[in-house]
């Protein structure tokens, strides 16, 4: 077996290569004997996260070359560098990261032989295939409900369009269970449509080339539902139309991403920060124009709604790359508690008849 192994020249890497090889080997050396134990190195995969589980469960299959039970750092480094492992490891590289991305003590940059290789948790799942087109598709399908409903209204307000007056949250046909879900289709002038479609694609596509189109979709939609479900209830006479709940899902999930992968991100708690202040920000804004000026087209309700939504199904519904026990309770959290506050505002929406008003369009 050992006649198989190609041997290297280990002065020819870089300075780089051979700390990151070296500082690897060391970690799981914990008895200084210049070997490791392949038994204790599967045992420590559970305890130890600062690898990634890719890079250890490659260790695991490629190692003991010479069948002793154990690798020594010649034999370590040369698996490395064989050529179908590295094959396998370049699915790790992804050169933007070395300018646009921060790096953590989970982040990793190795220059072997003129490559660059990226050892990280979470940027080693960001993919554009399949493309990142879920949001994208949303769009367009608004801005084609908004043409259409601009082009046949006969000079009346976009909320009287000919589509707006079936899809739009009416609170007084609350009957018309697809109003929910619907109004997100209908925007209330151009300026309205174009916030919407920017924060969107800005903050979904990043977000979809981590997660996939499966997991950031019922996220958005979430929000959009949950939205007119709470303005229902505490807003009962405001119409709704617009994106905007589903929007603030998409960047309250940024929160839950950052939240359920805290320790494979770069700089999370100035990512928490942004996010956080964004919202903040806006949802005191709508809270005041709708008590202290004459505009109460904005409902900060449906705002608040999606923002909680997108919080609670992207803990449960986006992807976590390595989770630890206490996230898999909080996972369970998020899921019982989304259901549990759906299902009460689902109830009161049905039940609740004194609370809500007979329709003025009747």
């Amino acid at each position: 077996m050992q006649e198989k192994l190609k041997a290297i020249k280990l002065d020819s890497l870089s300075e780089d290569g051979m700390k990151f090889f070296q500082s690897v080997f060391n970690k799981y050396d914990k008895d200084h004997s210049g070997t490791i134990d392949i038994k204790e190195l599967t045992t420590m995969l559970q305890e130890d996260n600062d690898v990634s589980h890719k890079i250890v469960k490659k260790l695991i299959k490629y190692n003991d070359k010479n069948g002793d039970g154990k690798i020594d750092i010649d034999e370590f480094t040369n698996m490395l560098l064989d050529k179908k492992f590295k094959k396998l490891f370049r699915r790790y590289v992804n050169s933007y990261v070395n300018f646009v991305v921060p790096r953590n003590k989970l982040y990793r940059v190795v220059t072997l032989e003129g490559e660059t290789y990226i050892d990280s948790p979470y940027e080693e799942g960001i993919s554009f295939w399949p493309p990142p087109a879920c949001m994208v598709l949303m769009s367009i399908i608004e801005i084609i409900c908004f043409v259409v409903n601009k082009s046949y209204n006969n000079d009346q307000p976009d909320e009287r369009g000919p589509l707006a007056i079936h899809l739009i949250y009416d609170p007084f046909k609350r009957q018309q269970c697809w109003r929910f879900l619907t109004y997100m289709l209908v925007h209330i002038g151009k300026m309205h449509l174009i916030v919407n479609l920017i924060v969107q694609i800005l903050l979904g596509i990043p977000l979809e080339l981590r997660n996939r189109w499966y997991r950031v979709l019922p996220v958005y939609l979430s929000g959009i539902v949950a939205g007119s479900l709470l303005s229902s209830i505490v807003d009962p006479s405001v119409f709704l139309a617009g994106a905007s709940g589903g929007v603030y899902a998409i960047l309250t999930a940024h929160i839950a991403n950052v939240i359920i992968n805290f320790r494979e991100m770069s700089f999370p708690l100035v990512q928490l920060f942004i996010f956080g202040t964004t919202i903040f920000a806006d949802i005191s804004v709508a809270i005041y124009n709708r008590y202290n000026t004459s505009d109460e087209a904005i409902s900060y309700a449906a705002h608040l709604g999606g923002a909680v939504a997108g919080l609670l199904v992207g803990i449960w519904a986006l992807k976590n790359v390595e989770p630890t026990e206490k996230e898999k309770y909080l996972w369970w959290i998020a899921f019982l508690l989304y259901f549990i506050l759906m299902g009460v505002a689902i109830m009161l929406n049905i039940f609740w008849t004194e609370h809500f008003q007979p329709s003025k369009w009747l």
